[in-house]
């Protein structure tokens, strides 16, 4: 894909924060005894997108496909094979280790587990105190005020500074981790999997609670999710990824009352209706997902896609504009 969509979404006279443009993120394995090449897995595969400031972008496809490496790419926790990441305008994929030290106060990550992202052998303040200590901010009787004043910001009261994780439920442990990405005063977050470990009465609490921390400090998320009921709750715009390619991408009501992309089609039909006397078409996939390590040639789901055709075999298809402004589908049935 080599354009570089820009979607109408709610928010869209807000200036535009982060921009992705032709990211790339190869895997090289180890080469085999009677391999020539070592093979190359492409998890993240000429992506180009844009967020605006304030908004949230969710991020939605099968396990595997390669979200999670995106939002770790785009942070610079794994370095990117190839593209730019232009942050306020400004590539920060060309930044040397002085400037992106600097530039991590401004992103910061929610990890899925709240029970491994959490050190047991650190108290809460000691591990939502360590970005103020590691950048030197304050004194020790201002980072304690500062700490408790997130906890309180994220539903925890500060008599639970001095315990340890071991100690909390697993809705009170990612509340703390929320709690840590926080009190930087970041400006974008990526959201990986954050609720995906709760229960759903805890999940929607938590949800809540980064809604409302997102309109108070003005945040924007990358919120990456396999659960697109919850990615429908909390997003402004909506991409759907598949084998390390965004297939589609579009405002949030649009997608999911019309989506293009057969993939995102059937992804939407396998979402539960609470009501036992409405029935929903259901589409069944054939076939099993390709092999990462050699992704079909031409369009990567038309072994799997009802409606393909020999051009889908050996033609890639890019993002282009599909229905409203803003609405753009990687598919050549579609267009």
């Amino acid at each position: 894909m080599s354009e570089n969509p820009k979607s109408k979404n709610p928010k869209d006279e807000s200036p535009i924060l982060l921009e992705i443009r032709d990211l790339r993120k190869y895997f090289t394995g180890k080469k085999g005894l009677f391999n020539r090449k070592p093979p190359v897995v492409k998890a993240v595969d000429d992506i180009s997108l844009t967020i605006r400031r304030g908004e949230t972008l969710g991020l939605v496809g099968e396990s595997g496909c390669g979200k999670s490496t995106l939002g770790r790419t785009i942070l610079k926790l794994i370095p990117m094979t190839s593209g730019q990441v232009l942050y306020e305008g400004q590539d920060i994929a060309a930044y040397n280790k002085k400037q992106m030290w600097e530039m991590r106060k401004k992103m910061q990550i929610i990890f899925q587990d709240p029970y491994s992202s959490l050190n047991p052998r650190m108290t809460v303040f000691d591990l939502v105190s360590a970005p103020l200590q590691v950048y030197g901010i304050g004194s020790k009787e201002e980072q304690k005020e500062m700490v408790i004043s997130i906890l309180k910001d994220v539903g925890l009261d500060q008599q639970y500074l001095n315990r340890f994780p071991h100690e909390f439920s697993g809705g009170q442990r990612q509340r703390i981790g929320i709690a840590r990405a926080l009190i930087l005063n970041p400006e974008f977050v990526v959201c990986d999997e954050a609720v995906s470990a709760l229960d759903v009465s805890v999940r929607a609490q938590v949800l809540n609670l980064m809604q409302k921390m997102q309109k108070k400090r003005n945040l924007t998320y990358l919120f990456i999710s396999h659960d697109l009921s919850v990615v429908r709750h909390v997003s402004d715009r909506v991409a759907v990824m598949y084998l390390g390619s965004v297939v589609e991408v579009g405002g949030k009501k649009e997608l999911y009352s019309a989506p293009k992309h057969p993939y995102t089609q059937a992804l939407l039909s396998a979402i539960p209706i609470p009501d036992a006397n409405r029935k929903r078409n259901r589409i069944i996939l054939e076939g099993d997902v390709p092999s990462a390590y050699r992704p079909p040639a031409g369009c990567k789901f038309h072994t799997r896609c009802p409606y393909a055709t020999e051009q889908c075999k050996t033609e890639v298809p890019v993002l282009k504009g599909a229905g409203e402004e803003g609405h753009f589908v990687a598919c050549h049935k579609a267009l």
